[in-house]
């Protein structure tokens, strides 16, 4: 069996039999991996406290041929990111982003500007960048990197530009912007305001990092989050579980900003 060598973030698990567990992996030079960690969940295993959701380290596996799991040699850890599992809230925020990922993503498909942007996304989350603003980040950035992302600045039917000056409808199934006078083509279509169509547009500019300088308003956050997750669920066809999860956990705060 070849041996492979690559930096790595846990992006899932599960338990397998009554002692192993299958751990899935965004790496940064061969996409997403899964692999068996043999007697992962004994109390003396090697792997314990190591493949935690989020941690980030060093891959060493075994690929099997022609399988679809593979097998865990070892995982140094790096980062273990421990402060994005202890407060609940911070969790699930955090899994969303893992999830987006790997439900995103085949496996073998390799992205290294994926990568990249999903460990820096864990980092910031880290040093508490508002979780909502990071999330609707990620999501046009990965849209962009995957090549799903809505066209911006002009009528995807007509070709007019568009200032972005009024509320206009982003529509999935057309592929972006709608002008007045195509909106009845985008029956699936959502309204976006100026100041959430300005942010897409100026995140996809800047670099990610400054994320925390970015002010936006309780009500473009909750626009788009919509709108991202109406276009995501498109395109990939479900919604993320940790969505749901989200919004039953956030609902005590909506108008507090959070989403």
């Amino acid at each position: 069996m070849p041996l492979h060598t690559t930096e790595a973030v846990v992006i899932g698990s599960k338990d397998l039999g009554e002692a192993d567990r299958i751990v899935s992996f965004y790496t940064r030079d061969r996409g997403k991996v899964r692999a068996v960690a043999e007697g992962a969940r004994r109390i003396r295993s090697r792997f314990v406290g190591s493949l935690e959701l989020f941690a980030f380290g060093k891959l060493v596996y075994f690929e099997r041929p022609n399988k679809s799991l593979h097998k865990v040699n070892e995982f140094g850890l790096l980062e273990p990111f421990r402060a994005l599992r202890e407060a609940l809230e911070l969790f699930v925020q955090s899994a969303y982003v893992v999830e987006l990922v790997d439900l995103a993503v085949e496996e073998g498909e390799a992205n290294e500007e994926l990568f990249s942007l999903l460990l820096q996304a864990l980092r910031l989350l880290a040093q508490g960048v508002d979780p909502a603003l990071l999330q609707r980040a990620f999501e046009i950035r990965l849209l962009k990197l995957l090549g799903y992302l809505p066209e911006l600045r002009s009528c995807v039917l007509c070709r007019t530009p568009l200032s972005g000056a009024e509320p206009l409808m982003l529509s999935p199934s057309q592929g972006g912007l709608l002008c007045q006078d195509c909106r009845q083509e985008g029956g699936d279509g959502l309204l976006i305001s100026p100041p959430s169509l300005a942010f897409l547009k100026g995140v996809l500019r800047m670099e990610f990092a400054t994320l925390a300088r970015i002010g936006l308003s309780p009500e473009a956050k909750a626009e788009l989050v919509q709108v991202l997750r109406a276009w995501l669920f498109y395109f990939l066809g479900r919604g993320l579980r940790s969505a749901d999860f989200l919004s039953r956990l956030l609902l005590p705060l909506e108008g507090g900003g959070k989403g």
